[in-house]
């Protein structure tokens, strides 16, 4: 028997039953025997140390009118016991909704361990914008409030009303939480002729179908029941792939080639461009002959020269600004970049297409459910340019000419076309060897072990990016400190004399990081021996963040990586390794990682590197992935010796 089943029994069923007698019509009774049974309800035997849990998550979508004078009417009803402070937060409610929708009906209170049941006041619920600060622009908002009278033990109970002004369907609904969940339901009330596509992720729930003829409204409802709490590991995959949940295509979207003409539709109009868009095309490709020299002219110029700030009002959240305007202002978000991109391009001959992506941090889409829904970001295509097209996205200001940034890597797209088909298209990949770090240090060791470093870092592919992104902003000063930083990680007491970093602009992939420095204890010395760790300049960390012995979601990096170090160690007369050369190294499914070194003359030439394949691991696969990076960690601890020659 399964230990939630064993634990609701030794409730009792009560629970369940308050459950389905409380409704729309009122509030359940605090007097009621259903409600002292949720006052018994404890943390589930799988989340003992929950703070909270969701006793009751209640939807239901009913769609009303005709295509002209439709609406639809979303409800929503919950239940949660909090248990420790730790669950005193789910007493903070938000209920996002944009300009066309309403907000009507919220109803909330508190029943605290007593038994008292205490209101939630009118004026103490609040109008703010969704976005303060990430969308500059934007109408989406929501009302918010807190429960009153909170403490360990309460139920809180709240519900409300959406009406939103067209016939769409809600698109998604989660059954998992980060805390547990008794039951959950969602129920959708529609036209019987309307046919939808759906899917369920993480857990079967099978709907249950009412169905009508037609002219009738069917009914579908998705309910389940105990639901674990959605485990938190470093590493793992975006939530999105990992909640149980349902999630819903818009009615009318039964194909790819839909959702792709129904962007293109959205956006073409946009894509026209005037009289700056053509002055400032025939000025940035003027004496250009290729193709490709005048798509980069552009989208560098669109790229530098175009701010990104989120502009989201009403059909702004997908659909973008008039090319003209974006030219005009010089801001802008995604989608205004894309289309800027797009017009210029046109000017200059050269077709280019908004291309719908779902970044890293969203997870990868479904590629058995069309929809637009499970996209978040807007890129753009250049089929004809050169083989394979040039794929674009000037919103990552660090990222060069015909590269895109590691998060819109490796994802299934749909490119926008009126004459789409049903392939859905993978961006590139790099490889692991293109997102490199390579350090070379000379450094001329003196007897008490001191040493004084010329080093010069290179940086390629997305590791350069993101640094690139970090100091092309900075001030002098903030840029020496991030290398102070660096050095002090990989050396001790390390003073930085002088530096120069040339690649910030993104124009070439290099980013150079050039420098000198002085440690008064590069080697530790001991009355005949000095001891260096040289492997740790460049030593991967990984395995502090996996200790745990066991996993449950797979691992995910954001790119495949390598990192290699060049070591020319000058050392004083009469010093010698205790062991004139070495050389040692490992492999893996998950990545390699080597280290040689070698006496010549009165220097030690050291050469080591790691590298990861980027590669989700699984939880299979997790046991050796840990051995892997243990191995890994123990040889960086490995000393080099010097002893002193009489």
């Amino acid at each position: 028997m399964h230990p939630w089943v064993r634990w609701s029994l030794s409730l009792g069923s009560m629970a369940l039953g308050f459950i389905a007698c409380s409704g729309p019509s009122g509030w359940s009774s605090i007097d009621s025997p259903p409600l002292e049974s949720l006052q018994l309800l404890r943390p589930p035997p799988d989340a003992p140390d929950a703070g909270a849990m969701v006793v009751l998550d209640e939807g239901s979508l009913e769609v009303f009118g005709d295509n002209d004078l439709g609406f639809s009417v979303f409800d929503r009803h919950r239940i949660i016991k909090i248990f420790t402070p730790g669950g005193h937060r789910y007493a903070n409610i938000v209920i996002p909704y944009g300009a066309t929708s309403m907000v009507s009906g919220i109803e909330a209170r508190t029943v605290t361990p007593a038994g008292r049941s205490v209101e939630l006041r009118d004026d103490d619920i609040f109008d703010v914008s969704l976005y303060p600060n990430f969308v500059f622009f934007s109408d989406q908002r929501a009302r918010i409030f807190t429960l009153p009278a909170i403490e360990n033990g309460s139920l809180i109970e709240y519900r409300y009303r959406i009406r939103i002004q067209n016939r769409g369907l809600w698109h998604a609904w989660n059954f998992q939480e980060d805390i547990p969940v008794l039951r959950s339901r969602f129920t959708l009330v529609k036209p019987s002729e309307w046919n939808i596509l759906f899917r369920t992720y993480g857990r079967d729930v099978p709907p249950t179908v009412i169905t009508a003829p037609a002219g009738f409204k069917s009914r579908h409802v998705w309910e389940t029941s105990f639901v674990p709490p959605l485990t938190s590991e470093f590493g793992m995959p975006p939530s999105q792939e990992l909640t149980a949940r349902l999630a819903l295509a818009p009615v009318g979207f039964s194909a790819w080639p839909d959702v792709s003409r129904w962007y293109h539709d959205i956006a073409e109009p946009r894509m026209s461009g005037g009289s700056l868009v053509k002055a400032l095309a025939d000025s940035l490709t003027f004496g250009l002959d290729s193709p490709r020299a005048r798509l980069q002219a552009i989208f560098e110029w669109v790229r530098d020269h175009v701010r990104y700030i989120a502009v989201e009002i009403g059909i702004g959240g997908y659909q973008p600004h008039d090319a003209e305007e974006v030219v005009a202002k010089r801001y802008g978000d995604c989608k205004d970049m894309v289309v800027a991109v797009c017009a210029l391009a046109r000017r200059a001959d050269i077709p280019v297409h908004p291309v719908m992506i779902s970044t890293h941090d969203n997870g990868r889409p479904d590629t058995s459910l069309p929809s637009p829904f499970q996209f978040n970001h807007l890129i753009a295509y250049a089929p004809d340019v050169q083989p394979g097209g040039i794929w674009m996205d000037a919103t990552e200001k660090a990222c060069r000419f015909s590269t895109l940034p590691w998060y819109d890597q490796g994802r299934a797209v749909v490119i926008a076309s009126k004459d789409a088909d049903s392939t859905l298209h993978l961006t590139p990949t790099a490889r692991a060897s293109e997102n490199s770090l390579q350090v070379r240090w000379d450094a001329v060791l003196q007897e008490n072990g001191a040493a004084a470093v010329t080093g010069t870092n290179v940086l390629t592919g997305a590791v350069a990016t993101e640094l690139r992104h970090e100091l092309r902003s900075a001030r002098h000063a903030e840029q020496r400190e991030w290398l102070e930083n660096f050095l002090s990680h990989r050396t001790p007491v390390a003073v930085l004399d002088t530096f120069m970093i040339t690649g910030l602009g993104p124009e070439t992939d290099s980013l150079v990081v050039s420098y000198q420095f002085r440690s008064a204890s590069f080697a530790t010395r001991r009355p005949s021996t000095m001891i260096l760790r040289p492997r740790e300049i460049i030593g991967s960390t990984l395995s502090n963040y996996f200790r745990s012995p066991s996993r449950t979601h797979p691992v995910r990096f954001r790119f495949g990586s390598q990192s290699a170090l060049s070591l020319t160690l000058q050392v004083p007369s009469h010093w010698e390794p205790a062991i004139p050369q070495r050389s040692d190294s490992l492999q893996s499914a998950f990545g390699q990682w080597h280290a040689t070194w070698e006496k010549q003359e009165d220097t030690i030439v050291l050469r080591a590197g790691y590298a990861i394949t980027g590669e989700d691991v699984q939880p299979r696969d997790y046991p050796a992935f840990q051995r892997f990076l243990d191995a890994t960690r123990v040889r960086d601890q490995q000393e080099l010796i010097l002893t002193r020659i009489p």
